[in-house]
């Protein structure tokens, strides 16, 4: 019989969904089970924007049980044969208001577990869990590091990663600790950009998102990195943004846009997958032979996917034009779906996915902790 455990954290912030019960499941031996969440997608559009492997969009916040337990969370009705399931119990989230009566009529725990401070407090009084300043919810109180001088940009603001999607800052933070120990973290909102925005900044991040109101820009932002040589990777969304301020730089395609942002734009660099298809859960994609984003993940990788369009094939050419191939293909042989690219020089970098997702305390993901070593030895070579 299954033992379980209700976890009851009071929080608004779609970002914790599920964390107090990933450190409960990590210290009980257990794997967190979830029970069916609403959001308020207006106020936190990105609330449920996990990729599960078998292809499902899941609450944000449970990227803590992958990391914390080193198990993906599960509906609650999957737990059978489970010997300890915790079930992350938020109020403000709750979509069936009968679920916990029920839950404990069947001979279910509680525990209750509050965010203090930057520390998840049990009921008796003990820290179970910290919190650190990128958000990351770690088993271990996080120590201090001496400044290194460096600064990284992530795209978006401080509130969209620390309230409601925090994987991509945490994958960030994982590849900053591995690389470059002490870098600050700046953020950058696409929709109210400084006349500079990368002044002061050595290397910037942009991330995936459902918000189309961010694009014009990570385009702005993609073209300047371009411009300065500044190392900058982009994930699913960025990549796009990435790809289309180059295929901007080709005749006819000044004004060219992605179909989901600007349906009305004269030309298109990203179109709707010709087949309808919705690439949702964990795909594999094939590298490009002799390619830098080859050395780092290998002959073939498998990344999680969420998106419905893909890079218009004329541009694959068109962009090489430019110095920026298409590194990786994913989708049947015929399809030939870009799934990455990247310069011939800098770091100029991106894949169609979620490789932040598969980041881990201690292991973080390859192509981000290649962009934070090459950001170090850009800085490194600049200041000399």
């Amino acid at each position: 019989m299954t033992r379980v455990i209700l976890v009851t954290h009071e929080t608004e912030h779609p970002a914790l969904y599920g964390a107090a019960a990933a450190l409960v499941a990590a210290r009980e031996g257990g794997r967190v089970f979830w029970l069916p969440a609403r959001f308020d997608f207006d106020r936190h559009p990105d609330a449920a924007q996990h990729v599960a492997d078998e292809g499902a969009l899941i609450p944000s916040g449970l990227i803590w049980a992958d990391r914390l337990t080193g198990q993906p969370a599960r509906p609650l009705a999957d737990r059978a044969d489970e010997a300890v399931a915790v079930v992350p119990v938020h109020p403000a989230f709750l979509a069936d208001g009968d679920a916990v009566a029920r839950l404990l009529a069947a001979g279910a725990e509680e525990k209750t577990v509050r965010l203090d401070a930057g520390r998840f407090i049990d009921e008796q009084g003990l820290a179970i869990g910290w919190r650190d300043a990128s958000g990351r919810v770690m088993r271990e109180q996080p120590e201090g590091v001496d400044p290194s001088g460096l600064v990284f940009a992530i795209a978006g603001p401080e509130r969209q990663f620390l309230e409601t999607c925090p994987a991509p800052l945490a994958a960030l933070a994982d590849a900053i600790d591995a690389e470059a120990p002490g870098s600050k973290i700046r953020f950058l909102d696409p929709r109210q950009l400084p006349s500079a925005p990368l002044d002061g900044i050595d290397g910037i991040l942009l991330p995936g998102g459902s918000e189309m109101s961010s694009v014009p820009g990570q385009i702005a932002l993609a073209r300047a990195a371009r411009m300065q040589a500044l190392p900058i990777v982009g994930l699913c969304l960025g990549m796009q943004s990435m790809s289309t301020a180059v295929a901007r730089e080709l005749s006819g395609w000044e004004d060219t846009d992605m179909a989901e942002a600007a349906p009305a734009a004269s030309r298109h660099s990203f179109i709707r997958i010709e087949t309808g298809e919705y690439r949702l859960g964990l795909r594999r994609t094939r590298l490009s032979t002799g390619s830098r984003l080859a050395r780092i993940l290998g002959a073939e990788s498998d990344i999680a996917c969420n998106h419905r369009y893909r890079l218009a094939p004329a541009l694959h050419a068109g962009l090489a034009s430019r110095g920026v191939r298409v590194s990786a293909l994913g989708g049947a042989p015929e399809q030939d779906i870009a799934d990455g690219i990247e310069a011939e020089e800098g770091f100029y970098m991106g894949m169609q996915g979620h490789p932040e997702l598969a980041s881990r305390p201690g292991h973080p993901h390859p192509l981000i902790r290649a962009f934070v070593a090459e950001t170090l030895k850009y800085a490194r070579d600049r200041r000399a």
